[in-house]
């Protein structure tokens, strides 16, 4: 072709046009590393003076000093001075691997933005107690100081447990124990330092903070913050810890100015992060939130109360409840683009391949009922509705064995290790099982539960069968009763925390409420949240204990219990002793005694015993109208105040107590505890700072 052109145009060179390509001015000043590349290259964080990272949060540390909060020597030392030790502490380091903040320099930047908004609340709070005009001018600044340092510090440990920080060859590595990151860099000529982030992290950076915060608020600042009221440090390491008192008035303001800086960061910044994504990757963000919720124990896998069964080969997830935990975190994160019900969850997890349903069901029912041999083997109709995870893996670091179990179905055999046997219909149970039915179990109809306004009959629900699995342990000797349970001259009985609860499948938190709920706990009226108490019992150190109405107590009958116990010729053999009834209680739990047929349990109150409850009971409606006749008169006499409402009269627990003291012959506890017989005629109320009494007028 070339050579026609030329023997058409003559043998002259061919001319073809040059475009020429402009670059404007700007492209060619930009340096190369701040174009993109793929794949990314890690090329470290810089050590840059800690006062260029102040600098960088000039916006955010404008807004603390011109809060007026403080004045220009409590700002520069106890605020400015702090920013400046964190930012030499923690530097750029970023506040997670792969969700909020996870940028150069954002757990600084989340610590600031949490102190400020906590600070910013903090103002609001009224502070408790009539305080004079001087005392309220010492408290206020301190009380500003104590929210802003707390909340600074609420991640201090995170340095510590979720990441390792070394030099470019990894020779060298920063300990934060002893230094802070920036004087390691210094002294150790680092101009580029790297992370390595840590498995297994979840929450357990707020059991070490602690450790650092006198490094960060200074002993001057913990000194003049004391001087002010010692409570206030007591909150701060509190609240920093994870672990308030009931009193506790900043770990609140704290959790909500977190939960905010993580919300906005993911809204604007946190979601587009990863640099080369387009749109939202659900799978990889539903997977994340997954991974997370096993990091950090929520999900567990193989136990009674997991959520996650591997059987035959099949990792299976508990549902709804699974899905309830992921939305839950959705919801409160308020990840964008994401569904944020179970069905819809469900639904976007079996689109992407990451779960599957059972399909094929004449009912159209899509979940497997699954039936773990550990679960089966004390509630022998147990039937749990799962899902099947697709990629065990992917989720699972390392995945356990097959535990035996059933699939629950006319066309699914049980699995290998589990014989058809293991799993029959029992008897008609001699005591019936009563609760509210959770979305996790398939099971018949129940009865309903009696109210908390009701006086305890029976010991039933999940917290009930494990009081009653207690005393059975005890009297067959499995147990002993003298280490975990005391009944006091009240007749009140005290059961050893957390350990008396042990082995029954319970967490802590719903054995909390279902007591609280049912009014089966006795608390004392000046601290109605502090449901754990103190007792010294006999010689070593200090319960922890529950304290239990006496009623409930005379139910339970620990002491006939013990006393079988001691009588017994010799101790069960582990191969006859059965084990114990394992439970899961909330309704959003995977595993509750809400079956409509459950195994033979022996009833613990005799009719000689029952007549003995009948008759405390009618000595405690004796003494609630006792109770209200004395709080009535001396409210008409004006010996008490009262706020009156909606045909009730609300008179403050600490001035009815000396009245009731000389009126009534009954213990703090015991007056107290007959909130949940009566109601309408006489309970409690909190209305912070105060507490009430509620009657009749």
């Amino acid at each position: 072709m070339l050579h026609l052109l030329k023997k058409v145009m003559g043998k002259g060179e061919i001319s073809l046009p040059q475009q020429v390509i402009e670059i404007p001015p700007i492209a060619k000043s930009l340096p190369d590393d701040e174009i993109p590349r793929y794949p990314p290259f890690v090329k470290g964080l810089p050590a840059s003076h800690p006062d260029r990272l102040i600098e960088t949060q000039q916006e955010l540390i404008g807004q603390i000093r011109e809060s007026g909060l403080a004045s220009k020597d409590v700002y520069e030392e106890f605020y400015l001075g702090p920013l400046r030790r964190f930012a030499s502490y923690a530097h750029l380091l970023p506040a997670s691997e792969t969700h909020h903040h996870r940028g150069a320099g954002g757990l600084f930047r989340h610590a600031i933005e949490v102190a400020l908004w906590s600070l910013q609340s903090g103002d609001r709070v009224l502070l408790p107690g009539d305080q004079t005009p001087r005392r309220r001018r010492e408290l206020e600044p301190r009380w500003h100081s104590a929210v802003f340092l707390a909340a600074l510090c609420h991640d201090l440990g995170k340095p510590i447990t979720d990441l390792m920080v070394t030099n470019q060859d990894g020779g060298k590595v920063w300990d934060p124990f002893c230094e802070d990151l920036y004087a390691w860099a210094v002294r150790n000529q680092v101009d580029r330092y790297f992370l390595r982030w840590r498995k297994n992290r979840g929450t357990s950076h707020t059991s070490v903070s602690l450790l650092l915060v006198e490094r960060i608020v200074g002993r001057t600042g913990l000194g003049w913050i004391s001087q002010g009221d010692p409570n206030l440090v007591t909150w701060m390491m509190e609240a920093i810890s994870g672990h308030p008192s009931q009193e506790n008035m900043i770990h609140n303001l704290i959790v909500r100015s977190d939960q905010v800086s993580v919300t906005r960061d993911i809204e604007s910044m946190g979601a587009n992060f990863a640099g080369y994504e387009i749109g939202i990757p659900v799978e990889r963000i539903l997977l994340d939130i997954m991974r997370r919720l096993v990091r950090d124990g929520v999900w567990i896998v193989n136990e009674p109360g997991s959520r996650l069964w591997h059987m035959d080969g099949h990792l299976y997830l508990v549902w709804p409840a699974g899905g309830e935990e992921i939305a839950a975190i959705i919801n409160q994160e308020k990840m964008p683009g994401l569904p944020r019900t179970p069905n819809s969850i469900l639904d976007m997890l079996v689109e992407r391949k990451l779960a599957e349903f059972k399909v094929g069901q004449p009912d159209g029912n899509r979940y497997w009922l699954i039936a773990p041999a550990i679960l089966a083997e004390k509630i022998p109709n147990i039937q749990l509705k799962a899902i099947r995870l697709n990629n065990p893996g992917a989720l699972l670091d390392s995945l356990p064995a097959s535990v035996a179990g059933r699939l629950v179905g006319n066309d699914d055999p049980p699995t290998k290790s589990l014989s058809n046997a293991s799993v029959v219909a029992p008897t008609k149970p001699t005591v019936p099982t009563v609760e509210v039915v959770p979305t996790a179990i398939v099971t018949s109809a129940t009865p309903a539960a009696p109210t908390a306004d009701q006086p305890p009959d029976q010991l039933d629900g999940p917290v009930g069968e494990a009081l009653k699995a207690l005393v059975e342990d005890i009297e067959h000797g499995r147990r002993d009763g003298s280490k975990l349970t005391h009944v006091d001259s009240e007749g009140i009985l005290c059961l050893k925390w957390p350990d008396a609860f042990k082995g029954y499948g319970l967490e802590n938190k719903t054995i909390l409420d279902e007591l609280g709920r049912r009014n089966w706990l006795v608390v004392d009226p000046m601290a109605p949240f502090r449901k754990v108490a103190e007792l010294q019992v006999g010689i070593g150190a200090p319960w922890k204990i529950l304290r239990l109405q006496p009623v409930v107590a005379a139910m339970m009958d620990i002491n006939r219990a013990k006393s079988t116990s001691k009588k017994a010729s010799k101790p069960v053999p582990k191969s006859e002793s059965k084990p114990v009834a394992k439970v899961e209680t909330a309704e959003k739990e995977a595993i509750e005694p809400l079956l409509s047929v459950t195994p033979p349990v022996l009833p613990l109150v005799s009719s000689k015993e029952e007549g003995a409850v009948e008759k405390m009971v009618a000595r405690q409606r004796a003494l609630l109208e006792d109770v209200v006749g004395v709080l009535r008169q001396a409210v008409n006499d004006r010996t008490l105040a009262a706020d009156h409402e909606n045909g009730y009269l609300l008179i403050n627990v600490r001035d009815a107590e000396a009245v009731l003291k000389a009126g009534i012959k009954a213990s703090r506890s015991q007056i107290f505890g007959l909130k949940g017989i009566d109601p309408d005629r006489f309970t409690t109320e909190d209305r912070k700072p105060k507490v009430y009494f509620r009657i009749r007028e």
